[in-house]
């Protein structure tokens, strides 16, 4: 992998981390973190590939599908957790009515 390539890498990592943890912390709507996540590692992606100097239309499948299979499972992976940690939240706090009849 030659340099340029590697240092694009370590950007798309980059972005797939800073996705799954705004999807994790919801410090923006899922919405919007999905769309601009999806999207940059899917352009980051086609770079990689034209930095390894394959065709353009090689590039642009590869980023495509690639880019898009990995933020795919990362944004699964982050709301798969965020919904269990939401039901956790929901479940511990929930309080149950008294029954009037008792008493």
């Amino acid at each position: 992998m030659q340099g340029s390539a590697l240092l694009l890498f370590v950007v798309f990592a980059l972005v797939l981390a800073g996705m799954y943890i705004s999807i994790r912390r919801a410090w923006f709507p899922p919405g919007v973190t999905a769309t601009v996540g999806v999207v940059v590692s899917m352009i980051v992606m086609v770079l990689i590939s034209l930095a390894q100097n394959n065709l353009p239309i090689q590039a642009v499948i590869v980023g495509i599908l690639l880019g898009g299979i990995f933020s795919g499972v990362t944004l699964a992976a982050a709301w798969y957790f965020h919904s269990q940690e939401l039901r956790a939240h929901y479940a511990e706090n929930e309080s149950y009515p008294q029954d009037e009849s008792a008493g």
